[in-house]
């Protein structure tokens, strides 16, 4: 028998009353192509990959990446202050400002997204489409 496991996610309980780790979303679903890109299938040149890593990679691995550790750092802060019974309106300037580095860090994770479709010709943005499963 399977169990199936429904997660109230902002309080980081399961179901069953397990703990669960918080999980660390954007406010929208964005797919980066890393996989694809490293699956050949687009047949990039070597011109591309290059401009990926120079213009793509900096913002994703950098400027996003520091953004989602802020908030995961915030996030910890809200969950001990959680545990310690306060309310949530004793929490609520740490979700304010959680969700503002959010909205930053989609408006990078968006920038970088752009830039790599950019960075593609025509032909292959609708590939990269295609197997993205957003066509």
């Amino acid at each position: 028998m399977k169990k199936i496991l429904v997660c109230v996610l902002f309080l980081g309980i399961s179901a069953f009353g397990e703990v669960k780790s918080f999980v660390i979303n954007d406010l929208i679903l964005l797919e980066m192509p890393g996989k694809i890109v490293k699956s050949g299938a687009l047949d990039m040149k070597s011109e591309q990959m290059i401009r990926l890593s120079k213009e793509v990679q900096p913002l994703m691995h950098e400027s996003y990446q520091s953004k989602i550790n802020e908030a995961f750092g915030l996030e910890k802060r809200v969950q001990k202050l959680l545990h310690q019974g306060k309310s949530k309106e004793e929490v609520k300037a740490y979700l304010d400002q959680i969700a503002a580095i959010k909205r930053e860090a989609i408006d990078i994770k968006i920038d970088a997204y752009k830039v790599f479709q950019a960075i593609l010709t025509p032909e292959q943005w609708q590939k990269y489409l295609e197997l993205s499963g957003a066509k």
